[in-house]
């Protein structure tokens, strides 16, 4: 019953865009996203130079997606989707990500027991759907294994790669400040 719930009241659809940015960019996230940019500096250069995405939106993603991997979802996801599946509003999207999670546990992975995320089936630090982990996911530390869970380079390169296969230009700048002409309506923002 909580994954059905939590499915009709998304806060991406519940909250305006300056509410939802002071949710998912307070200042402390800010700060914090320059001290672990610090911190891998060195794995997010080598990432960063393999997939053309600049470190310090490797870590914003990382940081919006899940505080920089502290908060990851607390579902258990084969169950989380079999529930969406069978509910009906999106049976068709969420049956077969359900599928794809069944295949990522296949190819040892996680386990069930370890495959957590958040109501919706969206996983690890990346918060990948099923789906995105088997078209985007990356073993980039040479385990055998794709671990968006617990290995920040499988971290940063699997969310660099998605970016890269969406068409990332790495040599284009994006989310500039700017100023609005004086008498525009601040309502717009």
């Amino acid at each position: 019953p909580r994954v059905v719930e939590l499915d009709r009241k998304q806060p991406e659809f519940t909250l305006t865009y300056k509410q939802y940015m002071q949710r998912v960019t307070p200042e402390s996230r800010v700060k914090k996203g320059r001290k672990r940019l610090k911190e891998n500096r060195k794995i997010l250069a080598e990432v960063s130079k393999k997939y053309g995405v600049q470190p310090q939106f490797i870590v914003a993603f990382w940081g919006i997606e899940t505080d920089f991997g502290r908060v990851t979802g607390g579902f258990h996801v084969i169950p989380a989707l079999a529930t969406l599946a069978y509910d009906g509003r999106r049976s068709k999207f969420f049956r077969r990500e359900l599928f794809f999670a069944l295949q990522i546990l296949e190819e040892g992975h996680i386990s069930a027991k370890s495959m957590v995320g958040s109501w919706a089936g969206a996983m690890g630090q990346s918060q990948f759907m099923p789906s995105s982990f088997t078209g985007y996911a990356v073993d980039h530390d040479g385990d055998g294994r794709k671990d968006i869970w617990t290995t920040k380079p499988d971290v940063f390169a699997s969310a660099a790669n998605y970016l890269s296969k969406y068409g990332w230009r790495g040599d284009e700048r994006w989310g500039r400040a700017i100023k609005l002409p004086v008498g525009f309506d601040q309502e717009l923002v």
